[in-house]
């Protein structure tokens, strides 16, 4: 269904029912009955006529610009050419907009708000065309884009730079003469082999190159390549294979593979290049590429390998071949039956391409059996091993094969190697056979041989395949690559420098030693005899998993290496012998002999002999009668030795032999008969206790004045002791009589060393001799005591009383001198307080950091209380004083408060200095804190000196600066409190704001728009000088009681009397506060006014007649801007220009008249008389168009140039032939002082005629000066 106003209405079944509402009411219907128009009739028909009053509006305001000398029609006074046209235009067609809406046409009926827009939208494009036509009246008052503006020149050069587009054109036409070449048909023109690999789904595309024709039918010879037979092959052109548009990319491939999805295509590159590096040629440089070193074409490329820049008489199409062949062109027509010049030696070879490279499994008589392309475990093979391997390879011989050699390690260089001039037997070549037999693939099964020098995992392959027209087949996969596992092979010696010893009971191995480079990757056996003492021979085997093994023996004889087995086994090195000797046991020899002293047996002495392996030791046990046996052992570097048994106490003892070792054999039970004796031995005397253990002993000053020995005497008693006591040059002999065991003798101390004399020095105390109640005497060998005697006592002191001054909180180091042995007790006194230390330097020091005096109360050393030294036991400590800021005052700074002070204030940009005095060590660092606005920050001031210098801040505002601490070379940080506050005055400043905008005429007062702005407190006071032009003379004016901050520059009572520039400037203002005016930056103290005379306008040159596209230009004096009055195509123009140059182009033929010039707002207007120029328009010259085909011998061809303008015409034309792709001038010939309106030109050289210049009497075109800008 459809609603009264004709739109359809589309039912949703699916919608849910909506709930009833009041419907509003429908739109009252169209003014015109639908059954007279439908709704969309309506529209198309009132759209239809309001577009016609468009297109008629447009066309009749844009005509006048394009210069098709049209007559005028009643609508041609209806374009928009003023700005009453276009609000007439806008009115229009805002009521034709509005009386359609009432119309009630549904879709053409816009509401008021709709209306509004419609209107804008059409005032805009009203007034831009009124722009674009009349450019000069809308834009009168611009002066950027104005046309008498410096700077407009650019809006009417792009103005008529796109007006030219729309005239006329002043030369047409363009004659053509061609000459007909004959067709010529061109097989290969590249001189290219080409090549099919074997079982390619592809074929071949050979180019031909056909000129100046297209053909209709090509005929040609397909020639097999084994046996010479032709065929003769026939296409149509139709059904040739054409060359893509956008040539193919070029892909070096071998011809098995293709482009993948997702590869991405690298940018197009020359073809034939890129076959030329494929191929290694040396084309780069320049050279002539040899074609016959190029690699045969292979499918995918045949569509890419064409020349490149054909010609445009040049067309290129390609025949199909799927075989190895000789192709021939016999004959090409084109659709007229004309044959074509075939191109004498042209001809397209297509060859197998090489393939091949794959090994060979097995070989059988006549059956071949290639390797497949699984992967297989590498083949073992042992080092120094030589071996063939054949492989198949196909191609057109001689061939050349490149095979390489990696190891699986990947650190060893590969080896890489050529196997060169793979070919059967060559037969005669017949030089007039139509086919050359040396071009037909073979198969050739080829040897390699390859030599195994190395262990490891190696693996051969075949790299390339080239035949004998360089093209190149890489193998791929398993089939092309042979694994070979070398391993190396291992010898076997005996590690036997000498003979080996064999222990009785014991076993023993002797080492096998692997020779083998790297590891030991098999198993072997190792083939060993066995020669006993008493000739019996045996041969056993030893398994070898590693390079050092053992022969486990336990029979003395000869042991020999025979063989060795396994995989890659070797032979048996030097030496492969040796000899395994048993070791005997070792053996004692023993007598006795008795020792006899003062008439008793004391001891017996054993002598040994002994057999075997030095060093010796014995066993043997000490048993007395009624005890417990000891037992002892003795130690013999050599084959020979005794013990003296001499036991110290008297009874019967035992001696007994148990076992013996040697250097090999340890604990051998011996078999000896023991030794028995009677022994009473002498009387003897052991000291015991420290010193006797020492032999030293140390007397003090505190110490006595004996030396008490600890002794262990042993004999029959009663016993006598005799000892001598040695000191300085004297000895004293001293017996006294002791008890059998432990005794304690005391030994006085000689008179000379005593604890009373004090002295120091040494003696020493020696056992002499004992005797026992036999009488029998024995001699004392014992080492001496040695007393060292030390009777200073200890003292202790400063090494300087002094009084130290230091700062709080450091130490001071009091140096001690202490004498005695360490360590020593120490207690000192410091304000009435004792405190004890312990001190292990003699000259160690003592730490101190509390004022007051240190005193040393008592020492004592290690073994005695000693003396404190009476003039250096104090040591006075003092602090040094903290150092102290204070503020000079001056007659400008008061003390309002404690510790509070407040200078008066200063103008800014003023230096002002504050004093302050140091006291302390200096340097000085004092710390203060300022404030000024509300901003604070921390600064220091740095003096060497006792005094310092605060420099106040000159900046206009309230300041505070507060002293925080201070530092000195004593103390760090010293707290102080001090306060110091001044305000600054701002300097008063004078600026121009803005300066006269306006001349002034000649005798006028002193009366400006510029503006002064004064900074500071009013009242002010202003100092004005005023110099003439080109004068040295400066009048000077006072303004007093200025109380605004902006002042207008006039000063009526001074009369301009002189044309030129007049300098105002500011030399001096005063405010309220007296301070001294500051100049800123940005401060104006000049101002210049301009005092100029009536406006003139001057012609640059004097030529009257110009033409179209110049430049009429003049020269205007006076003050800028400028309003010149002129006429120009029957109207009157006022512009104004800012420029000193005024140029208007003329854009068309007619008289352009000056009438006025004037300065700014009208002044000093002058009329002018008689500057008035002609424009006169631009020739044209238009050659008659078409083509003549001309063969040889026809007579030459004439056409004809008609001229536009005033005569006489010079014109000049050339002559352009083809070059390639390009058109280039071959000749220029100039034509002058011709009054006619037509000339003929009549020639028979080839090439496109067209003039490049015309001119008449006035004008030409191309005009000079817009050619040279056009440049």
């Amino acid at each position: 269904m459809s609603s009264r106003l004709g739109t359809p209405i589309r039912s949703s079944p699916s919608a849910p029912p909506q709930p009833q509402q009041s419907a509003p009411p429908p739109p009252p219907p169209p003014i015109i009955p639908s059954s007279w128009l439908t709704a969309s009739e309506q529209r198309l028909f009132f759209s239809a006529i309001f577009g016609l009053i468009e297109i008629t509006k447009l066309w009749d305001t844009f005509s006048p610009l394009l210069h098709l000398d049209l007559s005028n029609t009643w609508s041609s006074n209806l374009k928009i050419q003023g700005p009453y046209s276009v609000i007439g235009w806008t009115l229009s067609e805002v009521f034709i907009l509005w009386a359609v809406g009432c119309l009630r046409i549904p879709m053409l009926s816009p509401s008021y708000r709709q209306l509004g827009i419609l209107a804008l939208l059409s005032a805009g494009l009203n007034l831009l065309c009124w722009l674009i036509v009349e450019p000069s009246v809308a834009l009168v008052s611009i002066n950027v884009v104005g046309p008498a503006a410096l700077g407009g020149e650019w809006y009417w050069n792009w103005l008529y730079s796109l007006k030219r587009y729309s005239e006329p054109s002043h030369l047409e036409g363009i004659h053509k003469i061609r000459l007909l070449p004959y067709s010529t048909a061109t097989l290969n023109p590249l001189s290219l082999t080409y090549c099919i690999p074997p079982d390619s789904p592809a074929p071949l595309y050979i180019p031909i190159v056909f000129n100046n024709s297209i053909p209709e039918e090509v005929s040609y010879f397909v020639r097999s390549l084994e046996t010479g037979h032709a065929t003769v092959e026939k296409v149509q052109s139709s059904q040739m294979k054409r060359s893509p548009t956008r040539p193919p990319r070029l892909r070096i491939t071998d011809g098995d593979d293709d482009l993948e999805d997702g590869d991405v295509e690298e940018p197009e590159t020359d073809p034939l290049s890129a076959l030329v590096l494929h191929s290694d040629g040396k084309g780069s440089n320049g050279a002539e590429v040899d074609i016959a070193k190029l690699p045969s074409v292979k499918p995918p490329d045949s569509m890419a390998l064409v020349p490149r820049n054909l010609a445009s008489s040049q067309n290129i199409l390609f025949i199909t071949v799927d075989k190895p062949s000789l192709i021939t062109l016999k004959s090409v027509v084109d659709k007229r039956g004309d044959r074509f010049h075939i191109t004498p030696h042209r001809e397209a070879i297509i060859i197998e391409c090489p393939a091949g490279g794959q090994f060979i499994e097995q070989e059988k008589q006549d059956k071949i059996i290639l390797k497949g392309d699984k992967v297989k475990q590498p083949e073992l093979r042992c080092v120094g091993d030589e071996e063939v391997t054949k492989f198949q390879a196909r191609g057109v011989g001689p061939l050349r094969v490149g095979w390489k050699k990696t190891a699986k390690s990947g650190n060893a260089k590969a080896d890489t190697g050529v196997i060169e001039g793979i070919e059967e037997d060559l037969e005669p070549t017949d030089d007039l056979a139509l086919v050359r037999r040396d071009r037909v693939s073979k198969t050739h099964i080829v040897p390699l041989r390859v030599t195994h020098n190395t262990p490891g995992t190696f693996t051969l392959s075949l790299t390339s395949v080239v035949d004998a027209l360089h093209n190149t087949y890489s193998p791929a996969g398993h089939s092309a690559e042979k694994s070979f596992h070398v391993i190396s092979r291992p010898s076997v010696r005996l590690d036997c420098p000498s003979t080996i010893q064999l222990l009785h009971g014991q076993k023993t191995t002797i080492p096998v030693q692997v020779i083998v480079e790297g590891s030991l990757e098999k198993d072997y056996e190792v083939a060993y005899s066995f020669v006993s003492l008493e000739g019996e021979k045996k041969v056993q085997t030893l398994k070898v998993s590693k390079k050092r093994e053992d022969i486990v023996v336990s029979e003395p004889g000869t042991y020999t290496l025979l063989d060795v087995d396994g995989p890659c086994a070797g032979g048996v090195m030097e030496p492969s012998s040796c000899t395994v000797q048993m070791v005997p046991l070792p053996t004692m020899e023993m007598s006795v002999t008795t020792l006899h002293e003062c008439a008793m047996d004391v001891g017996a002495t054993a002598a040994f002999d002994f057999t075997g392996s030095p060093p010796f030791r014995l066993e043997y046990t000490e048993q007395r009668k009624g005890g417990r046996a000891r037992t002892l052992t003795e130690n013999f570097q050599t084959h020979h030795g005794s013990v003296v048994l001499r036991p110290e106490h008297e009874g019967e003892y035992t001696y007994t032999f148990t076992s013996l070792s040697d250097k090999r054999y340890k604990v051998v039970k011996l078999d000896k008969s023991p030794i028995k004796q009677t022994v009473h031995p002498l009387a003897n005397v052991d000291m015991v206790g420290r010193i006797g253990d020492t032999r030293r002993h140390t007397l003090y000053a505190c110490s006595g004045d004996q030396v008490d020995v600890d002794i262990e005497a042993r004999g029959i008693a009663p016993l006598k002791l005799a000892y001598i006591k040695s000191w300085s040059t004297r000895s004293e002999n001293i017996t006294i009589p002791v008890k059998t065991g432990k005794n304690k003798i005391s030994v006085p101390v000689p008179a000379e060393l005593s604890a009373e004399s004090g002295a120091n020095g040494k003696f020493t105390i020696s056992l002499l001799s004992i005797e026992d109640g036999n009488g029998c005497v024995r001699k004392l060998s014992t080492p001496a005591i040695e007393v060292d005697v030390k009777r200073q006592k200890p003292t202790a002191r400063f090494a300087k009383s002094q009084i130290v001054v230091i700062t709080e909180g450091e130490i001071a180091k009091a140096p001690l001198r202490l004498t005695g042995e360490a360590p020593w007790d120490l207690t000192y006194s410091v304000n009435g307080k004792e405190r004890k230390i312990t001190v292990r330097d003699p000259n160690n020091h003592l730490s101190f950091s509390d004022k007051g005096t240190y005193k040393l109360v008592k020492i004592k050393d290690a073994h005695c209380e000693g003396d404190i030294s009476a003039t250096d036991s104090e040591f006075e400590i003092d602090f040094k004083p903290r150092p102290v800021v204070s503020l000079q005052q001056t007659p400008g700074i008061t003390l309002t408060s404690p510790n509070t002070y407040t200078h008066k204030g200063l103008c800014a940009g003023q230096e002002q200095q504050v004093a302050l005095k140091f006291t302390g060590q200096a340097p000085y660092e004092l710390n203060y804190r300022y404030t000024s606005e509300g901003r604070t920050s921390k600064h220091t001031l740095k003096s060497a000196q006792e005094t310092g210098i605060l420099h106040l801040s000159s900046e206009p505002g309230s300041h505070r600066y507060d002293l925080l601490n201070i530092v000195d070379g004593n103390y760090p940080n010293t707290d102080i409190k001090i306060s110091l506050s001044h305000q600054v005055h701002s300097k008063p400043s004078v600026s121009f704001i803005k300066h006269n905008t306006r001349p002034l005429c000649l005798d006028s007062p002193l009366s400006t728009d510029a503006k002064i702005h004064l900074r500071g407190t009013a009242p002010f006071k202003l100092d004005l000088a005023i110099r003439k032009p080109a004068s040295t003379s400066i009048k000077t004016y006072t303004i007093d009681e200025i109380s605004s901050p902006e002042w207008t520059l006039n000063i009526l009572e001074y009369e301009l009397k002189e044309i030129g520039r007049y300098e105002i400037m500011i030399t001096r203002i005063q405010d309220i506060n007296g301070c001294e005016q500051v100049i800123n930056d940005s401060d104006e103290l000049r101002s210049i006014v301009e005092v100029v005379e009536s406006a003139r306008i001057v012609a640059v040159d004097e030529k009257t007649d110009l033409c179209v596209g110049d430049s009429l230009d003049f020269l205007l004096q006076g003050k800028s801007p400028w309003t010149i009055e002129y006429q120009w195509l029957g109207k009157n123009h006022k512009v104004t220009s800012s420029a000193s140059r005024f140029s208007r182009f003329a854009e068309e033929k007619g008289t352009f008249e000056v009438k006025s010039v004037a300065l700014k707002d009208n002044q000093c207007k002058r009329q002018v008389e008689g500057m008035k120029r002609v424009v006169h328009p631009l020739p044209k010259a238009r050659i008659v168009e078409g083509e003549d085909s001309l063969r040889e011998g026809d007579e030459p061809a004439a056409f004809g140039v008609h001229f536009t303008g005033s005569p006489p015409f010079s014109f000049t034309y050339t002559r352009s032939e083809q070059y390639g792709s390009k058109s280039r001038v071959v000749e220029t010939q100039t034509i002058t002082d011709i009054w006619e309106d037509v000339y003929t030109i009549s020639s028979s050289l080839p090439g496109d005629y067209a003039v490049v210049a015309i001119s008449d009497k006035f004008c030409r075109y191309p005009p000079i000066s817009r050619s040279n800008k056009e440049r």
